[in-house]
């Protein structure tokens, strides 16, 4: 880890060669960082709520699609701060 750089790693389990480069190259395409973390952040909501659907934890949610879309964000948050420089 450069002084450049700083990580959320509070408990220092992350290894520093687990961090994203700056841009991935996929396919002849230079993707960002942030469209993996979105990507893991969507596939993790929408497996979290359909796991909450079938343990029949969705009845006490108001509003299922607001959960699903906060879950999301909020997954989004944690992967974007233990993945991405800052």
């Amino acid at each position: 880890m450069t002084a450049s750089t700083s990580y959320f790693n509070p408990f220092g389990w992350i290894p520093d060669d687990w961090r994203f480069p700056p841009e991935v190259e996929l396919a002849g395409f230079y993707l960002t960082p942030i469209f993996f973390v979105i990507a893991a952040a969507l596939l993790l909501g929408v497996v979290t709520a359909w796991v909450a659907d079938r343990l029949s934890l969705s009845r006490f949610i108001w509003h299922p699609p607001l959960f699903l879309i906060a879950l999301i964000f909020i997954y989004g948050f944690v992967l974007t701060l233990m993945f991405l420089p800052q």
